[in-house]
């Protein structure tokens, strides 16, 4: 968390304690029938314990206290009173791990704070805090409340689509993203130390990721982990008909569109299987781009060109931003699709490149980045010149500063003396 709003975090904290300390004296038993003596008795008492303030308002001298947290040793130790309190007053264990989370994050403000934006600080407090995070709620919640807030939480992560699991299978799980959480957490040490690049970091994540789904997958069985992750049957249909609504295909086409998401769906489950060791190979990259336009042709196939040239453009984010704001950019239907086909074919252009590269280097001939350098730098120059010439300075720039035009970098696997 960042130092976003602390004064909110405050607020949900007072109000957390106040309905809790209003349960509390609801909660108090009544009190048994006093006497006539008794109540005079304590008429007495009460008005001997009245003084007169400088304002001329009374005052009580015998008002309850609350707990001096101020006299405590640690945010920790006083954190663990607030939970105990709260617990004994009946609140549930979900409401008591949010007021500690809360709490907790609300401590680390200070620190992001003094970042100042320095973006390599506020990774490392951002870590730090990650890797405290745990041991703090523990302290908080005491180690059963702690495993049953964090358990819960885990398989939330874990699940896009809750499925029904044993508590043994759950606990399995849990394991597999406490893992898989520990290792993010290393390697972002690992980039803040400098001991890895981002290269060597994006490898092990992938491979980390592909690891624990693999293992997710064993425990809860093909329909369960497919379901879990919303590649099952009902999802995928579900989720295909809101993506061709304006496609509108008949139901006969609508099936054999489905047939080829299942089709990719499957093999990519059988390709994430095979690499599950290597899953940033050029190989398993190259197949996956194989799944992928087996599925494209499947569809132009099926919907014809036009329709299919049509669908691309509605799920493409910067054909959808350029349709939104045309009217603001200077835009029309002839530049959008002008500037959409410009930017496709700048990505095929970099594809073939660097499919060209890896067809060097798997025959052993080294590549000289100078070169690389050289001819991307081309690529991109050529690309922006014919946008710029096509759209005139004005609606360039703007699609410019929107990010529309992002034009990449193509990394070789070695480089050597060409």
């Amino acid at each position: 968390m960042t130092s976003k709003f602390p004064q909110q975090a405050s607020l949900l904290l007072n109000v957390v304690l106040a309905v809790a300390i209003a349960g509390l004296a609801l909660r108090k038993p009544p009190e048994k029938p006093r006497s006539s003596a008794e109540v005079s008795s304590a008429k007495m008492i009460h008005e001997a314990g009245l003084r007169k303030n400088t304002s001329e308002t009374f005052i009580a001298v015998d008002q309850p206290k609350l707990p001096q947290y101020a006299n405590l040793k640690s945010s920790s130790e006083r954190r663990r009173l607030i939970v105990d309190q709260l617990r004994a007053m009946g609140v549930p264990n979900d409401l008591l791990a949010l007021v500690a989370k809360v709490d907790f994050e609300v401590q680390w403000d200070s620190r992001f704070e003094e970042c100042k934006g320095d973006m390599d600080k506020l990774a490392a407090v951002q870590l730090a805090m990650n890797m405290n995070k745990d041991a703090e709620m523990r302290t908080a919640l005491g180690e059963e409340g702690f495993r049953k807030w964090d358990q819960k939480t885990m398989l939330w992560e874990a699940m896009s689509t809750p499925v029904d699991v044993t508590d043994s299978e759950a606990a399995g799980i849990y394991g597999l993203k406490k893992k898989l959480q520990q290792r993010q957490n290393e390697l972002e040490q690992a980039r803040l130390n400098g001991t890895m690049d981002d290269a060597q970091i994006n490898a092990a994540s992938d491979k980390a990721y592909a690891e624990y789904y693999e293992q997710m997958r064993g425990i809860l069985g093909e329909d369960r982990y497919k379901k879990s992750q919303q590649l099952d049957d009902d999802f995928v249909a579900g989720n295909l008909k809101a993506q061709l609504a304006k496609v509108n295909p008949s139901d006969t086409q609508f099936q054999q569109l489905f047939q080829a998401e299942q089709d990719l769906n499957n093999s990519r489950l059988e390709l994430d299987h095979q690499f599950q060791g290597d899953p940033s190979s050029q190989d398993y990259q190259t197949q996956l781009k194989a799944l992928n336009d087996a599925r494209d042709q499947a569809y132009e196939r099926v919907l014809g060109s036009n329709a299919f040239y049509s669908l691309q453009e509605q799920q493409d984010p910067n054909y959808v931003q350029m349709k939104k704001y045309e009217d603001l950019w200077g835009l029309d239907d002839g530049k959008i699709n002008y500037v959409y086909d410009t930017l496709k074919n700048y990505e095929r252009s970099l594809q073939q490149y660097q499919a060209q590269l890896l067809a060097l280097q798997i025959q052993g001939q080294g590549v000289n980045l100078d070169t690389i350098k050289s001819r991307l730098q081309q690529i991109n120059d050529q690309t922006q010149q014919a946008l710029q010439n096509y759209l005139g300075p004005d609606s360039f720039n703007k699609l410019q500063r929107n990010r529309v035009f992002q034009f990449n970098q193509v990394q070789p696997l070695h480089s050597g003396p060409s």
